[in-house]
């Protein structure tokens, strides 16, 4: 059974394809390690909002400690323990703070880090993925009509229609004429302009 055709026969096409698959990879990893960069060092600046965050939790604790043991004493407890509860409550208000920088740092370190990098990579996936998967469709057509002599036939027609006159001109003098005619000759180099096209050969590689 063959394979797709995602690459062409031709060393040269082929060697061209390869090269640009691999600069594409290459500038793929760019973008994840551009996009993580971004992401590691904007996370750095949640590190202000944990110390608000652990300051206002050891407050509120401090305060909520100090309002109990005030609560038990005599007389002046309970005017004693409302301000320490007080106090605490604010405490708690700054570890709310603290958590929501935290929060608004994780948000923004995840947008940048896609716009740095998923931005790109996007673009280049959108400009490279379908042109390779359109070449890999046209030349699996191509391969499956060089099969047979109806396929080669349709080659050559096709490439009455497509190629460059002074191609068709190297070919005859009167390629439709031969065309027409049948002209073994006529029809094979025909069909062969139009695969050379997709970098494939009139006839399978030996082993294909």
């Amino acid at each position: 059974m063959n394979l797709p055709a995602l690459y062409a026969e031709t060393p040269a096409q082929r060697s061209r394809q390869i090269l640009t698959d691999l600069l594409a990879l290459l500038v793929l990893l760019a973008c994840a390690w551009i996009g993580n960069t971004v992401h590691d060092a904007t996370s750095k600046l949640a590190g202000p909002g944990r110390s608000i965050e652990s300051a206002g939790s050891e407050l509120a604790d401090r305060m909520g400690e100090a309002a109990d043991v005030a609560d038990d004493l005599p007389t002046i407890g309970d005017e004693l323990a409302s301000p320490l509860n007080g106090a605490s409550g604010v405490g708690e208000r700054i570890e709310d703070a603290g958590v929501q920088q935290q929060d608004a740092v994780a948000t923004l370190a995840v947008v940048l880090g896609w716009t740095a990098g998923g931005v790109p990579a996007l673009w280049l996936l959108l400009r490279w993925l379908p042109a390779r998967l359109h070449f890999a469709r046209r030349a699996e057509e191509a391969r499956l009509l060089r099969e047979s002599p109806e396929g080669i036939d349709l080659l050559a027609l096709r490439a009455l229609a497509r190629q460059p006159i002074s191609a068709l001109l190297r070919v005859e003098r009167a390629p439709v004429a031969g065309w027409r005619g049948q002209d073994p000759r006529v029809v094979t180099e025909l069909a062969r302009l139009e695969l050379e096209l997709l970098g494939l050969r009139i006839a399978p590689p030996a082993g294909s």
